[in-house]
């Protein structure tokens, strides 16, 4: 894997403007308690959501007020720890959980930590588990990728390396496919090696990764805003980042999911390569986000340490589950950072405090 220095690209700038989430979360069930319930519930974890914490406690104490809270948010790599030690009730991870961390509760407990999905990753908010898109350069004329096409890019190995082994024709068809992305022990690499790669953590050699930098004040430069400048100064680039870093010389490619292809009667295996039938290809909106048929959307997670076999703490089920609620994702949606969940997820992530 070649490193790119984010030194060479110092003209990027560190501001990175937020883009819209979806507010809407009229179609969720509103909490209803189960039961009433008292007591301290200890809370750890992400610091970057103390508002939306206290809006979600304050919001559930209108409906349990005999319940109160310890909150202590100390940032997400440290989060884990609060339910590993035994000092938190929930730890709050601002994205998915790392399998160090939940292979250290693991090794405490003996059993892995129960993790509920309590938010969609943001569809463009700085330090806020945006979503993943695929770019190319404006000029190049693919319609869009399919996942199974996305791994062979990016993978080890790749068995697409020109870009007329993607359908595309012309002087380009012979032209190697350049790789560009986050450098990969990073959450964002980590994610598209999860979501793309399935969890292999072998990349495609030639991929070119960026870290991230900082201006004349010490504030952070996302990589994506490198990344993204390589690839406009590359035809044959392709790459993958977030929107809010974007200029006007490349373009986020519609993404296919394989599984939804294949259900629709797409069995026609050149057709499949070649990413013919682009009709299917999902673009990254804030209402794909919402509704998960883009694929790379990404997860905030809480954790609770439930030993298999047993009920989850009454109160925390309790709060957990007016998380999930409408009431809940109405907090995630005034606080503008992340994107709430949709029904079907919430319905999901229930059933797993039940």
């Amino acid at each position: 894997m070649k490193t790119a220095l984010a030194s060479l690209f110092l003209a990027a700038t560190s501001a990175a403007a937020q883009l819209p989430q979806h507010h809407d979360v009229s179609s969720l069930t509103p909490y209803t308690s189960h039961q009433k319930v008292s007591g301290v519930i200890r809370v750890y974890g992400n610091n970057y959501i103390p508002t939306l914490m206290k809006q979600w406690e304050e919001g559930f104490q209108n409906f349990q007020p005999n319940v109160t809270f310890t909150t202590n948010l100390p940032g997400t790599e440290a989060a884990m720890a609060g339910i590993t030690t035994g000092i938190a009730d929930i730890s709050f991870i601002g994205r998915e959980g790392y399998r160090s961390e939940i292979n250290g509760f693991k090794g405490r407990w003996g059993y892995l930590p129960l993790g509920i999905e309590i938010s969609s990753g943001s569809f463009g908010t700085p330090h806020k588990t945006f979503s993943l898109e695929v770019f190319v350069n404006k000029d190049n004329p693919l319609p869009g990728l399919t996942m199974e096409q996305a791994q062979e890019v990016f993978g080890n190995n790749p068995t697409i390396k020109t870009w007329g082994d993607l359908g595309v024709t012309g002087p380009m068809a012979t032209h190697t496919i350049h790789v560009y992305g986050y450098q990969f022990d990073t959450g964002m690499a980590g994610y598209f090696n999860r979501v793309v790669l399935h969890d292999k953590g072998t990349w495609n050699p030639s991929l070119k990764d960026f870290d991230n930098g900082h201006d004349a004040k010490g504030e952070v430069i996302n990589a994506g805003n490198y990344i993204l400048k390589a690839l406009a100064d590359d035809p044959d680039g392709i790459a993958f980042a977030n929107l809010q870093y974007t200029n006007d010389k490349i373009r986020a490619l519609g993404l296919a999911d394989d599984h939804d292809r294949h259900h629709h009667g797409h069995a026609d295996r050149a057709h499949h390569d070649r990413g013919d039938e682009h009709e299917h290809f999902v673009e990254a909106t804030p209402e794909t986000i919402w509704d998960r048929t883009y694929p790379i959307h990404r997860f905030t997670t809480l954790y609770i340490n439930r030993k298999p076999g047993t009920a989850v703490d009454p109160k925390v089920r309790e709060f957990v589950a007016y998380i999930l609620s409408r009431e809940g994702m109405q907090a995630v949606a005034d606080d503008g950072a992340y994107t709430p969940i949709n029904e079907s997820v919430a319905v999901a992530q229930r059933k797993k405090i039940e």
